[in-house]
């Protein structure tokens, strides 16, 4: 699951340009990380991501190796880990993930979270989590608030998420007005709120909290709100939460500070409300913003991994739009410029399924599946069957459907793709039945 993220406020990060990796960084090597963090006792600083999440992307691209995290590694251990590869199981069996990206700081000696991040971060935000986590291997900091912060820190690190979004609340109490980390407690409530599948509070959550936030916390909290509001079941209350939540929201937007991957979480919290309370007017105007800015915003970036952070979301503005042609060229010069990558390529045969055009998104789906691994390859396998079904080829698509859910269920509780899996079922069933 992506975490409700995401204009010309990036360019104070583009300034600095992109430093290239240090060579003291791991990738996808956790037990050299951990040896390395021992001897050297200091905590782990991991990057989880993968190549299908846009905002994982937009975290490759423009933030994880900027120049401003060259230091980090004299205070962590940096890691990166792609929960695709198989042979990262084992990590995330450990360390359980509920959204990407996030960002992990592990106690090395008890092998355990002591701060999560979830959400694409500025360099900044990144060194704060690091500096923190550094602090949170000595002792709790002093005072009740700290101590508060503390406590709830470790709830959600651990996914206590109930019991982190009461922590986060008794701080905001203790701490007052003048609290420095009063931002960040109140954007970590409603995210707590959010994973602890309660919307409602969620939705009151982010309304009570915007007007401590600033900036990215206060475009992440209202995304993450409206993305609440929007799922609330009664009708009443999922229109009177959207529309309370919904000013504030566009209001954040006339902001500057903001990152492109807030700004762009944003726009995508706008629309999912707009066709939540089903304002198809709103949800076109909606759309029609959100891919104007996505495409300001690719053509700003500098290489071809930062520029396609936006092409899923581009196509998926795109496609709601009634437009999918516009998001073509752009993701077909990603699938050019980045020839070991399968994402391009998935999002490339799933414009080609909204064009009605099924053997071209066989083709891209074919050349995606060849190149992609873990449990994304049956999010791949769904679209190839459903081209092969365009196609009238019903049984390949059957044997399609049936590898992609002997694949999913395969994989261990931690990794299966329980969502994409009931969804091969449900396709499998209605190929049956016709």
């Amino acid at each position: 699951m992506l975490f409700p993220a995401t204009a010309l406020a990036l360019a104070a990060a583009l300034s600095a340009a992109p430093a290239t990796p240090d060579p003291d960084d791991l990738s996808d090597d956790y037990p050299q990380a951990l040896l390395r963090a021992r001897e050297r006792k200091v905590p782990i600083l991991v990057d989880v991501w993968a190549p299908w999440c846009p905002p994982c992307r937009y975290m490759q691209g423009f933030v994880m190796h900027d120049r401003r995290l060259s230091g980090l590694t004299r205070r962590v251990v940096r890691l990166e880990v792609n929960t695709e590869l198989p042979a990262n199981a084992p990590f995330v069996e450990r360390y359980p993930i509920d959204a990407w990206p996030s960002l992990l700081v592990i106690d090395p000696e008890a092998e355990r979270v002591v701060l999560r991040w979830v959400g694409s971060a500025t360099p900044a935000e990144v060194i704060r989590l690091a500096d923190r986590g550094v602090r949170a291997l000595g002792s709790a900091e002093a005072g009740r608030a700290d101590a508060a912060l503390f406590k709830a820190d470790a709830a959600y690190a651990g996914r206590s998420y109930r019991e982190a979004a009461g922590g986060y609340g008794e701080a905001l109490l203790a701490g007052g007005r003048a609290w420095p980390h009063r931002a960040l407690a109140a954007e970590r409530q409603v995210q707590a709120l959010f994973f602890a599948e309660d919307p409602a509070a969620c939705a009151e959550g982010a309304k009570e909290v915007l007007p401590l936030l600033s900036s990215g916390p206060r475009a992440r909290a209202a995304a993450t709100g409206l993305s609440c509001a929007a799922a609330l079941e009664d009708e009443a209350a999922r229109r009177g939460a959207v529309a309370a939540l919904e000013p504030g929201a566009r209001a954040v937007l006339r902001q500057g500070g903001l990152s492109d991957d807030d700004r762009s979480g944003v726009h995508e919290a706008l629309l999912e409300a707009e066709d939540a309370v089903g304002d198809e007017a709103g949800g076109r105007a909606e759309a029609r913003r959100w891919l104007v800015f996505l495409e300001s915003a690719a053509a700003r970036a500098r290489t071809p991994l930062a520029r396609s952070a936006f092409d899923a979301p581009r196509a998926a503005a795109a496609v709601r739009l009634g437009t999918p042609a516009r998001a073509l060229p752009a993701v077909k010069a990603s699938v050019r410029d980045l020839p070991g990558d399968f994402a391009p390529l998935s999002t490339l045969a799933t414009l080609y399924l909204a064009l009605h055009e099924p053997k071209e998104a066989l083709d891209a789906a074919t050349r995606a599946l060849a190149l992609a691994q873990g449990p994304r390859q049956v999010r791949v396998l769904l679209i190839r069957a459903q081209a092969e079904e365009a196609l009238h080829r019903t049984e390949e698509a059957r044997a399609t459907l049936e590898e992609a859910i002997r694949l999913g269920e395969e994989y261990p509780e931690a990794l299966r793709p329980r969502g994409w899996v009931a969804q091969a079922k449900k396709l499998l069933a209605e190929i049956g039945q016709g």
